[in-house]
């Protein structure tokens, strides 16, 4: 085994907490308040060695996105909803879907989302646009 895959399974178990996909929502809320700390002590140093664990822990997240949240809020309104709420967006930030009253409507579900909603939101959250469409 070479030394740095040594290192690596030494310190393993202090790593693996901080980069598994999380199952529950209170993981879900603490690996972003990870990554946002992470992000500050960065500092815009893309070639900081935090980097690839940054890039590691959006990737749980995603993972925990794409394939929990819609389960575990319902359809596509209230996973954009949840979003909405732990992202602590205003209405009138929702740009991606247009103006205050057209999020308004979108939110009741009076309106539907359209096609590029669904592409807009999943880039602005970072998810599969599967999120936003019920089957």
């Amino acid at each position: 085994m070479n030394e740095a895959l040594e290192k690596a399974v030494q310190h393993w178990s202090l790593v693996a907490p901080i980069i598994d996909t999380p199952q529950t929502t209170e993981d879900y809320e603490l690996l972003l308040s990870n990554i946002r700390d992470a992000i500050e002590m960065v500092e815009n140093r893309p070639n900081s060695p935090l980097s690839g664990l940054i890039r590691a822990m959006t990737r749980a997240a995603k993972e925990y996105e794409n394939s929990i949240l819609v389960e575990q809020h319902g359809g596509a309104l209230d996973a954009l909803k949840y979003l909405i709420r732990l992202h602590e967006i205003k209405q009138s930030e929702l740009r991606e879907i247009g103006s205050q009253g057209v999020v308004s409507e979108v939110l009741s579900g009076k309106r539907s989302l359209t096609l590029r909603h669904v592409r807009e939101l999943a880039k602005r959250f970072k998810v599969s646009p599967s999120v936003f469409i019920d089957a």
